[in-house]
């Protein structure tokens, strides 16, 4: 599987998370084909929880190509200034959508920034870069400035170390490490006894639903792919304009 037939899937995934946020699947099935009924037919709801998976194959995607795109950068400087300028433009569109600040964008930019302080420190002295690395994680995740926090920069230096790896050792790495890296949510689950089918979705949607995006990454075959003049601007462009376009539909819709 090529990188640009990676990153289409990525888009596609966002792109269904995002749409099924400002109109739940339920509510439009249920308004075009079931507007009479007076309870959500249970085969919506059933139908709703199995394709909330499918919002979650992005961002492991999209933290993959952080440490793909690091490796093969021919300018890491202008990189880095591309992923600043579009993830301040991003800003505005996604807290009008999700009312939240720190769009992914400057995650997969903090990231980015890791890696290199991280290559940067273990020039310097031994293992130092992993010292900065590991500071730079429990930094996000405490101060949680953006999206995914602290777990998603620790992603991606995962996926940057790992590359070389045999799958069967990277399953086995995920498997434990996305669920950990929700212990939070698990906790809560555990500790207040919400043992409700909705939590034990939320759960599932959180700690597991991610290892499929990741699992679309072991397909990943080291080439570029098929593309078109400008592609490499495809995710910056459209990441900021969806966001707008949802964002004020769903301000229309509420009459916010």
């Amino acid at each position: 599987m090529s990188f640009f037939t990676l990153k289409i899937i990525a888009l596609l995934s966002m792109l269904w998370d995002h749409l099924t946020y400002v109109w739940p699947l339920t509510m439009t099935l249920e308004l075009l084909f079931f507007p009479d009924a007076a309870e959500t037919v249970p085969a919506l709801l059933v139908l709703q929880r199995v394709t909330d998976y499918l919002g979650r194959i992005a961002a492991p995607i999209f933290l993959f190509s952080i440490a793909n795109g690091y490796r093969h950068t021919r300018n890491f400087k202008r990189y880095a200034l591309r992923l600043m300028v579009f993830a301040c433009l991003a800003e505005y569109p996604y807290y009008l959508l999700f009312h939240f600040h720190g769009n992914i964008m400057f995650t997969l930019l903090l990231g980015l920034l890791t890696l290199r302080l991280m290559d940067w420190g273990n020039e310097k002295r031994d293992k130092l870069g992993y010292a900065l690395a590991a500071g730079v994680v429990i930094a996000a995740q405490c101060l949680s400035l953006t999206e995914g926090n602290g777990a998603y920069i620790l992603f991606i230096l995962v996926f940057y170390w790992t590359e070389q790896w045999p799958v069967r050792k990277k399953t086995l790495l995920w498997l434990l490490l996305i669920p950990l890296s929700r212990y939070k949510l698990v906790w809560m689950f555990l500790s207040e006894g919400l043992f409700t089918y909705r939590w034990f979705h939320m759960l599932c949607i959180n700690a597991l639903g991610p290892l499929l995006g990741v699992a679309f990454t072991f397909f990943y075959n080291g080439r570029k792919g098929s593309a078109f003049p400008g592609d490499k601007y495809l995710w910056y462009v459209f990441y900021p304009a969806h966001l707008l376009i949802l964002g004020l539909v769903q301000k229309a819709i509420l009459g916010m």
